[in-house]
């Protein structure tokens, strides 16, 4: 996600997590049987209905994607989109369609979409609250707008050692350009696009290492091995490893910032005044 300039003073990466191998599907998998019922029931509140056109950025496997096109209904559309195809090839149904896109550079239509909806994508995007600005002008007039990313402020609850670990993590995403606390600042970015805010929401799982929530976190951690080098600390890693093999007693790391959010009943071209 490089094609775009970042801001000015920073220093443009790879997107850390562009794998596209089995490790990279399952993590992707577990992810998306973790935090698809937040999601499913956010785009429920946003109204999602049959006959609705819709666009899903960063569609990952496509579950989301693939749901939505069962709610909408031979009427409706979707669009599922992502940068890397390779986990959208067998996402069939007769109402969706794939399209390789970059949010950060490639053209979004106007008034196009009913509803708009991305997860776990603007944290590692630069200029991230411009794409929220581009996500707003492309919604039809009352169109729905849904997103969902972590917050690791979260990791307040958690034991000293873990917090020792996430505040590490966190520092270590600012230097690939990740923001891994960008929940928290979603609400006021949606407010400027000029969108009506109508809900937030947080989720907070607590997990055991043995957990679902413990493997989605030990396969993330695994997955940026490659860009351990700017890690706080020689030990870091191993701490995580031993931390994650004995955590028994219920601890915490993100949260999962669910905002909602919606269009005037006017035109784009009166509402991006």
């Amino acid at each position: 996600m490089t094609s775009a300039l970042p801001p000015e003073g920073t220093v443009a990466h790879p997107y850390v997590f562009a794998g596209s191998g089995s490790a990279e599907r399952d993590r992707l998998l577990l992810l998306a049987r973790l935090l698809d019922p937040l999601h499913q029931r956010a785009l429920r509140a946003a109204g999602l209905r049959p006959g609705q056109r819709c666009l899903e950025l960063g569609s990952g496997t496509g579950t989301i994607a693939g749901w939505m096109a069962d709610q909408v209904g031979p009427d409706g559309h979707v669009l599922a989109t992502d940068i890397n195809l390779s986990f959208l090839r067998d996402l069939r149904r007769p109402n969706l369609s794939v399209r390789e896109l970059d949010v950060l550079t490639d053209e979004l239509p106007r008034d196009a979409f009913d509803v708009i909806t991305c997860r776990a994508l603007l944290h590692h995007l630069p200029r991230w609250e411009s794409v929220v600005e581009r996500l707003a002008r492309a919604l039809r007039p009352d169109g729905a707008l849904v997103l969902i990313e972590p917050d690791a402020s979260a990791a307040v609850f958690a034991g000293p050692e873990h917090q020792r670990f996430w505040s590490a993590w966190c520092r270590w995403g600012q230097t690939e350009g990740i923001d891994f606390r960008l929940g928290r600042r979603l609400p006021r970015a949606v407010e400027r696009s000029g969108l009506d805010l109508r809900d937030v929401t947080m989720e907070v799982p607590f997990y055991t290492g043995d957990s679902a929530w413990g493997r989605l976190y030990r396969s993330t951690v695994e997955a940026a091995r490659p860009s351990r080098t700017s890690w706080s600390g020689p030990g870091l890693l191993a701490d995580f490893e031993r931390l994650s093999g004995r955590t028994t007693h219920p601890t915490c790391s993100f949260g999962w910032v669910a905002v909602r959010a919606r269009a005037g009943r006017e035109a784009t071209s009166v509402r991006s005044r």
